[in-house]
């Protein structure tokens, strides 16, 4: 995956199909925002597979090729009638089978991981800032335990040991799939997201990365 290592780099998700959504909206998503881009920034957007080995193997092969900066994942919430900004990620997997009808290995994500993990975003803060702007949202202390909790919580794991930030961000299904928010809206609320946590994250200017690349300070 090429970097652009003079520009802050955000990583976006979405995953793909699994039992009960043969569509999945927040892989559309991430490909929607990261082909449109941020000013300044080096955006690269991946639809993950609902899949528990898959995701335990290309997780950290995305963490380590890209060294985001930021990562904002997105996951369908089938129930949810707006966004529902996730502040915690649990050291649990639910015995639930994915895409493939495999459950996981371990009911425990990291052997020797805190029982959980927040991230340092305002969550709150963000769910209020999108609910001024017109859209259904609201802050959330429960992933779930199932593989968008796995992905947060790998995720906030490596913020803890490297810096940066992550988020993730349930979506509701589109109108076309049942759900009370059409494609547009949901896409313009997931932009809202994304500029809210770019402006909010604790991450280096783009003339602040630039420096330390010249200077040798940013990892390659």
């Amino acid at each position: 995956m090429a970097r652009d290592t003079a520009r802050p780099r955000v990583l976006l998700t979405g995953f793909g199909p699994f039992p009960g959504v043969p569509e999945n909206p927040s892989g559309w998503l991430a490909e929607a925002l990261a082909a449109r881009g941020a000013p300044n920034y080096d955006v690269h957007g991946h639809v993950l597979p609902t899949e528990w080995e898959a995701l335990a193997a290309l997780t950290p092969h995305l963490h380590e090729s890209l060294q985001p900066h930021v990562m904002i994942h997105f996951g369908v919430s089938p129930g949810a009638n707006g966004l529902r900004i996730e502040r915690t990620a649990h050291n649990r997997a639910e015995p639930r089978a994915d895409a493939c009808g495999v459950k996981p290995a371990s009911n425990t994500i990291v052997s020797d991981g805190a029982a959980r993990l927040e991230t340092g975003l305002p969550v709150t803060a963000l769910a209020a800032h999108l609910r001024a702007q017109g859209h259904a949202a609201r802050a959330s202390r429960s992933c779930g335990r199932y593989l968008c909790n796995f992905l947060y919580y790998r995720s906030l794991e490596r913020t803890e040991r490297e810096g940066g930030d992550a988020l993730f961000v349930h979506v509701p299904l589109t109108r076309a799939q049942g759900g009370q928010l059409s494609q547009e809206a949901l896409l313009e609320a997931a932009q809202e997201t994304v500029t809210f946590v770019l402006d909010a994250a604790q991450i280096p200017r783009p003339r602040e990365v630039a420096r330390a690349t010249a200077m040798g300070e940013v990892r390659q």
